[in-house]
């Protein structure tokens, strides 16, 4: 008997979240790279750097197909890797009060909507060591024009170089599916059950 396509992508993704609680409990205090590629592979990403080196602390993160896709546009997501949650903090915290001074006022801080790291890309998600900005695509090609009687690539957004903090759209800095399959999955206590519940783990291609 064939089973309606509702029920086969709610197994999937049962069985995704099944997978990412069995492991959530051996989650690492900190990742290295090759340990975050991994985990965002299992979660369906797509690594965008695949051949980097292991120890570089740049991970990109793109949806399953993105590029074959027929539209012009896709997300990215840039993952920082650094040696340890200390350095991280001390990352966020520099980026902060240079956002601040650079601004001229005050921004609560935050993990879930930190200071802008990466030209083009908005605001930050901090977990343990890493670090996580968002942009598209289509942005980052703005970021530039090429003039073909110089053949030179010029600034053509340079308000886009000015870092600052992006405005709270979501819970989020970046989308909600990214950030859950870093956090692996979510338990909450249940009393009327006394166990852990799971908040599901959105998939890739549709963000949250």
């Amino acid at each position: 008997m064939r089973r309606p396509a509702t029920y086969v992508l709610a197994v999937a993704a049962f069985t995704t979240w099944t997978l990412v609680a069995s492991t959530a409990s051996a989650a690492p205090r900190s990742f290295s790279p090759f340990q975050l590629r991994d985990q965002l592979t299992e979660c369906g990403f797509e690594i965008g750097n695949k051949g980097a080196p292991s120890t570089t602390p740049y991970v990109v993160i793109r949806d399953p197909g993105a590029t074959e896709a027929r539209a012009a546009d896709y997300r990215i997501v840039m993952a920082i890797v650094y040696p340890n949650p200390q350095a991280a903090n001390a990352a966020h915290q520099k980026a902060h009060q240079a956002a601040e001074a650079r601004l001229g006022e005050q921004h609560a801080f935050s993990d879930d909507f930190g200071p802008q790291l990466l030209v083009g890309y908005g605001g930050s998600v901090w977990r343990s060591n890493v670090a996580l900005v968002e942009s598209s695509m289509r942005t980052l090609a703005s970021l530039y024009s090429y003039d073909d009687q110089t053949d030179e690539a010029r600034i053509a957004r340079p308000e886009m170089f000015e870092l600052g903090f992006s405005a709270a759209m979501s819970e989020y800095a970046v989308d909600r599916d990214v950030v859950g399959c870093v956090d692996y999955a979510q338990f909450t206590a249940d009393p009327a059950q006394g166990v852990g519940v799971i908040e599901p783990i959105f998939m890739p291609n549709h963000p949250w």
